[in-house]
């Protein structure tokens, strides 16, 4: 079995900190927490893809 975990993009707003992510050289300043709640509580043979 497998799943495709799909992360929304959201509306740019003052809170999203979009603006500061040049200077730290990343893509995202938190992780998609809810995405990974649900991976860690799969079943370890199905295969996932991000």
């Amino acid at each position: 079995m497998g799943i495709l975990l799909i992360y929304p993009k959201f509306p740019d707003t003052f809170w999203s900190f979009k603006h500061l992510l040049k200077f730290i050289d990343k893509k995202t300043t938190s992780p998609p927490l809810g995405l990974l709640t649900v991976a860690a509580m799969l079943p370890p043979g199905w295969l996932k893809k991000y």
